[in-house]
């Protein structure tokens, strides 16, 4: 089904489900947290609804450092077989539900 290119300049803490509209492995993932002085994590679900911030185990964590633009990138993909959703925290791994102070921006690209 081709490849996708999701933009969102306003990542927090409401998951956005099913950014891509389906199923779509991920290739790369740009996070701008330029304007935070405190380091965030992009929390990322392989489900298009029901997922809990703070509770439901994410299947992918990316760290941004604080006022710095991180790019990743995954040659091989990374697949979710649902639906790419996500959202944006200032603490890693499962429990973190605090939102960035000021507004987060992604691109990324699905294939």
């Amino acid at each position: 089904h081709g490849n996708r290119v999701v933009t969102d300049t306003s990542v927090g803490t409401a998951i956005q489900y099913d950014s891509a509209g389906g199923a779509y492995s991920v290739y790369t993932v740009d996070i701008d947290n330029s304007a935070n002085s405190a380091a965030s994590y992009l929390k990322f679900w392989n489900v298009s609804s029901g997922a809990t911030l703070g509770t439901t185990d994410p299947v992918l964590i990316l760290f941004a450092p604080a006022g710095s633009r991180e790019p990743y990138a995954f040659p091989a993909g990374i697949a979710f077989s649902t639906a790419i959703s996500y959202a944006f925290v200032t603490t890693a791994g499962t429990a973190g539900t605090t939102a960035p102070t000021n507004a987060v921006s992604i691109t990324i690209t699905a294939g």
